[in-house]
């Protein structure tokens, strides 16, 4: 028969599929509600955002390298 032992290992084993299922679920919830136009949008602004970032660092160190050069003259 079943012990308490058993019991409870099986206990156990069901609450780990069921998280398991739920973290599954709440996954697919979050990539399936986004279209793939709306991914595209994302990813498009990211790779704007990393010019946007990118331009700014060299443009940065590219005055303060004319600076130091200006103040040498």
């Amino acid at each position: 028969m079943n012990t308490v032992a058993q019991e409870a290992a099986r206990e156990a084993m069901v609450q780990k599929v069921a998280s398991a299922t739920t973290t599954v679920a709440a996954g697919t919830a979050v990539f399936g509600g986004y279209a793939a136009q709306e991914l595209l949008a994302m990813g498009g602004f990211l790779i704007a955002l990393g010019g946007f970032v990118v331009n700014w660092y060299y443009n940065h160190k590219r005055l303060k390298l004319q600076e130091k050069q200006q103040g040498e003259s």
